[in-house]
């Protein structure tokens, strides 16, 4: 566990990079052909390095581990950028737990099996420790996939799952009833060593449709939900996230620190881009300055900043850097390859989009071209989500766009994402030592370690906090 001035250090290396590569994370890559970002890399003098790369290399650069063979020739700045970037998220230690076969994966996904057999292994490694802790409040526990294995593996405790959808629910419901019929025998399977007349919960969890909110954050918190049932009103409580969206996070911790009941907290936050800023920047996709303006209330619930440290000298993001954040490197790198050729189309339709439509709509294509199989398609299809005419542009024209630029200047949009990328751990990092420092503030104590397979779980970074027994 670092010390709140070690972590306090790392808050500021990684505002030392983000600042100082702000260009990386606040360009919208659309605009790389528009408005020359290629430009910030030359003045750097990595260019003539980056441009030297194959594709595998360059695949794998923004994962420190797997591009160490990569320093021969390599400019000492960018080695040291890369080194700087692996540095802030090291601090991170793996968790020893290891993945135990699920009991029941019917339903879900290779991804889903694995982050369940892991988070389940980790909470029984928790309760463990805290004997006192016999029920769990389960947030964003869609059809409960998490909440059974928990149940089928820690006889006696009770789990409640909430999911603000009812869809979800329902469909917790519905596999409740399915498992009826299947839960003796995994629960013989899951504890093989109990006497044969052990008793046999078969309300093993319970889920429920509620959204957590501001009004949620008080004291008698455990006591308003066990007004839904299944749970006691008094007793030792874990709050339990996995990949609590956006500001879900940030509202289990001040729900945790508000409520003498709630013993533990267990969370693995996610949809980065979706929290609220104390300040947020109303650029997106937009031109000129952009200057953070403050949100309409702001004494609102935000994510971020929440520690007194970074209320003092905070640093805001905009929505480009939000969405880098929740990115996937290890994944990317594992698969050695680089973007698809619709990033690169991408950046070539903002160009022609500017040069022939006065004033173009919000400019979010998504992924409505994907299945573009060259650019005469690819910029067809983009017209038809953005509601515009292409009769003007005949197939001649929008190819003159396309041979406009060279795979050179391809290479280098893609050398630009992929520095791009080597950022992801940096702004993700900021956020979670925020949330450990802010728990440091309340006298709080927790730790972030990496709980999954970042191949397989890009966001496999969990906090635990536990209260004074």
């Amino acid at each position: 566990m670092l010390s709140e001035n070690e972590l306090k250090c790392k808050v500021e290396r990684c505002r030392t990079l983000l600042t100082k590569f702000r260009f990386l994370i606040d360009s919208p890559l659309v605009n790389f052909l528009k408005d020359g970002h290629w430009k910030f890399l030359e003045d750097l003098e990595w260019s003539k390095y980056l441009l030297s790369l194959d594709d595998r290399d360059l695949a794998t650069l923004p994962d420190p581990e797997r591009c160490s063979n990569l320093k021969d020739g390599m400019p000492e700045s960018l080695e040291a950028f890369l080194a700087d970037c692996c540095s802030v998220y090291s601090c991170f230690d793996t968790v020893p737990v290891s993945e135990c076969e699920s009991i029941v994966n019917l339903g879900m996904s290779p991804k889903k099996q694995h982050e369940v057999s892991m988070m389940g292994a980790f909470v029984r490694n928790v309760l463990s420790e805290h004997k006192n802790v016999t029920q769990i409040i389960d947030f964003g526990s869609g059809k409960g996939y998490l909440p059974e294995n928990i149940s089928l593996t820690c006889p006696g405790v009770k789990v409640l799952g909430i999911d603000r959808e009812e869809v979800n629910t329902k469909g917790g419901r519905q596999r409740n009833l399915l498992m009826e019929r299947l839960w003796r025998p995994l629960f013989r399977k899951s504890h093989p060593h109990l006497p044969a007349d052990s008793l046999i919960n078969l309300n093993h969890y319970f889920p429920v449709t509620l959204e957590l909110s501001a009004d949620h954050i008080s004291p008698d918190f455990v006591k308003q939900i066990a007004s839904h049932g299944h749970i006691s009103p008094n007793n030792k409580t874990m709050l339990l996230g996995l990949h609590a969206c956006g500001d879900l996070t940030s509202l289990l911790l001040q729900t945790f620190l508000a409520c003498p009941d709630l013993q533990n907290i267990v969370s693995v936050g996610c949809c980065y881009h979706l929290i609220t800023q104390r300040e947020r920047s109303a650029y997106y996709m937009t031109e000129g300055e952009h200057k953070p303006t403050p949100l309409s209330n702001p004494d609102s619930i935000h994510a971020y900043p929440m520690s007194a440290y970074l209320k003092r000298e905070p640093l805001y993001f905009t929505r480009n850097a939000l969405c880098l954040a929740s990115q996937a490197p290890e994944k990317m790198c594992t698969l050695q390859k680089l973007p698809e050729v619709n990033l690169f189309y991408r950046a070539i339709f903002q160009v022609l989009l500017l040069d022939n439509f006065e004033r173009p709509p919000a400019v979010n294509v998504g992924t409505s071209a994907t299945r573009a199989t060259d650019f005469v398609s690819y910029t067809k299809l983009a017209l038809t989500k953005l509601s515009l005419s292409y009769c003007d542009l005949t197939d001649e024209k929008i190819m003159s766009y396309y041979f406009r630029f060279t795979k050179c200047d391809e290479r280098k949009l893609y050398i630009f994402y992929q520095l791009r990328t080597a950022l992801t751990r940096v702004i993700e990092s900021l956020f979670l030592i925020d949330r450990v420092l802010y728990l440091r503030d309340n006298g709080v104590d927790s730790v972030v370690s990496r709980l999954f397979d970042p191949t397989i779980s890009p966001r496999c970074y969990v906090l635990v906090a536990n209260k004074s027994r």
